[in-house]
């Protein structure tokens, strides 16, 4: 597939901008397990390196910065792994395809120590990152990008963004653009490779000097948008407009005054079509609606129409779009009589009964509400309960869409082990992951789960896989107005489990002796001893649980009774208690 850059640069002159000194900041989050067509991102990342860094000029300075790779939930966990040096390329392909993929994703900061090591205030620097994540360790990519842009000698920063959604990339591509820089989208591996190719591999010199030293100027083309004069605080109005309509412009309302083409109040792709509704900020003031153009030197406003928001007696303030089962604000104004309620119901609804989800305004101002399961079109509504029975007072719509969901985690893991799991979803209360053998349809009946409100950073959890080899399926599941819905799922191989113990053949009787073992050392696995025979997994003589062991060793006491007996290992893991090993020992 081919790339849909939303750059700052036209890619005739991209070259003559690849500096001489580059740092790769590689993103080594757990996200980089998750897929795309069947194989993990970090795969596709370990080999596009691999592919495009012997093509880079044997003088080029390069270095690698990686972040998420050594600890889970941390969001200092960055290190410079490769110094930029020239000839470093078989030295970065070797560190990533040693590294763990494992924590969060604090890409600000990592660019930010990748301009530091480059000494971006003394020097000229550049900076790729490579992300499959939007920045999880609350910093502000724009903001960073705007303070290194005004204090770097000749800084940038091209930002390539693996696998992320249109709405993603508008999180991060600001980093790029704040600093003179591209931010690409790559959808697979061609695209990554691409990407690379264009920002981290530049030609030799003498192919650049080929280049001009100033890209031409972009010719603006010609757009117009209409909209109301003025709207009601919080409320929906439609934009008509004419322009590009290519696939990244888009409408958005700002400040007057306001002339940055990121940090919008609300915005709308024109791909939706003319005219375009978009929903109005619920502070009185006055603001700008503009046609924003994605050119091939960044974002342009090629148009603007000037609004003002006015009061109302009875307003709802919410966001225009939010994802299935999301828990969002409400803020609202109006007669506050008891029993007074805001709903959500579908759009054309006229029933004052029968609703998705509601709450009482009794309850304070704002309030939160669950949007519900089900992608489609609804509203908003503000229910007057009268003593002449209930009345709406007021409506806006909301735009409810499917909710970006990513499950991310090794392929492959032994029976009874611990799956390390990184995912993104609505969150809603009572959403959880699920493990089922593969087939499975229900939103029930699950082998193992995990309420992810217990996750301890937000974005990752912990399972066990279950005691039976075989292929089983990981799943988040949302629960939300509606019932539960299976967001997503991803395959995933349980192989058998094995186990070894060590022990003398022969002890006497109630002396204490030394076992060794091996095994998956689930958390309540643990060593019996039975006679020998014995075929239930309880009524033992003697256990220890594995996880109490620091070196391997465990010590048991011979029964006071001689006779013939066995040690086992027993594996605890979702689907009950399993032998994976025994050996037998003369108690004499």
């Amino acid at each position: 597939m081919g790339l849909a850059a939303a750059g700052m640069v036209a890619a005739s002159s991209l070259a003559a901008w690849s500096a001489e000194r580059t740092i790769i900041v590689l993103d080594a989050s757990g996200s980089m397990w998750g897929q795309i067509d069947g194989k993990p991102k970090l795969e596709i990342a370990r080999e596009t390196l691999r592919s495009v860094l012997p093509t880079i000029p044997a003088d080029r300075e390069l270095g690698l910065m990686a972040y998420g790779h050594r600890q889970k939930g941390s969001c200092t966990d960055i290190e410079l792994v490769v110094e930029p040096a020239a000839g470093t390329a078989d030295a970065i392909a070797a560190a990533a395809d040693k590294m763990k993929f494992l924590g969060k994703t604090p890409l600000s900061d990592a660019v930010r120590q990748a301009a530091e090591a480059l000494r971006y205030t003394e020097d000229k620097a550049t900076v790729v990152l490579i992300t499959d994540g939007i920045e999880t360790c609350n910093a502000d990519p724009c903001a960073l990008g705007k303070e290194l842009e005004q204090s770097g000698v000749d800084f940038t920063a091209h930002v390539v963004g693996f696998g992320l959604s249109r709405d993603e990339g508008r999180q991060v591509a600001c980093l790029a653009e704040n600093t003179g820089g591209r931010y690409i989208q790559a959808s697979d591996g061609q695209g990554l490779n691409e990407a690379l190719s264009e920002t981290v591999a530049a030609p030799p010199a003498s192919a650049r000097a080929e280049q001009p030293e100033k890209p031409e100027p972009v010719v603006l083309p010609e757009a117009a948008v209409t909209a109301p004069d003025s709207a009601p605080i919080g409320s929906g109005i439609e934009v008509s407009w004419t322009g590009p309509g290519t696939g990244n412009d888009y409408i958005d309302i700002v400040p007057a005054g306001y002339d940055e083409v990121s940090g919008e109040l609300a915005y709308a792709y024109v791909d939706r079509g003319s005219p375009l509704p978009i929903r109005v900020p619920g502070k009185v003031g006055d603001y700008v609606v503009r046609y924003v153009w994605e050119g091939p030197d960044g974002r342009h406003v090629l148009a603007s129409k000037p609004i003002g928001v006015i009061d109302s007696e009875v307003a709802l303030v919410a966001p225009p779009k939010v994802s299935v089962g999301e828990a969002f604000n409400v803020e609202w104004k109006g007669p506050d009589s008891g029993g007074d309620y805001i709903d959500i119901v579908p759009a054309g609804y006229t029933e004052v009964s029968g609703e998705i989800s509601y709450f009482y305004v009794e309850g304070g101002n704002p309030a939160k509400i669950e949007a519900p399961g089900k992608a489609g079109d609804y509203q908003i509504r503000y229910i007057l309960e009268g003593p002449d029975g209930r009345r709406m007072l007021t409506s806006i719509p909301l735009e409810v869409s499917d909710a970006a969901v990513s499950l991310a985690f090794q392929p492959t893991v032994g029976a009874g082990e611990k799956i390390d799991i990184h995912w993104t979803g609505p969150a809603s209360s009572g959403d959880y992951l699920d493990l089922v053998p593969e087939g499975h349809t229900e939103p029930s009946g699950e082998t193992a789960y995990f309420y992810i409100d217990g996750s301890p950073d937000g974005e990752t959890a912990t399972m066990q896989a279950p005691g039976d080899a075989g292929e089983y399926q990981v799943r988040y599941v949302l629960e939300a107005p509606g019932g539960r819905r299976v967001m997503a799922s991803q395959p995933i191989t349980v192989t058998p489990a094995a186990a070894t113990l060590n022990a003398p053949e022969a002890v006497e009787t109630g002396t204490t002796f030394a076992v060794e073992w091996t095994g998956p050392m689930a958390d309540q696995d643990y060593i019996d001893l039975v006679p020998q025979g014995h075929s239930e997994i309880s009524g033992e003589l003697a256990y220890f649980y594995v996880a109490q062991s620091e070196d391997g060793t465990a010590k048991l006491t011979a029964p006071e009774k001689p006779g013939a007996y066995e040690l086992r290992y027993v594996l605890e893991a979702p689907g009950g208690r399993r032998v994976l090993t025994r050996v037998p020992i003369t108690v004499q």
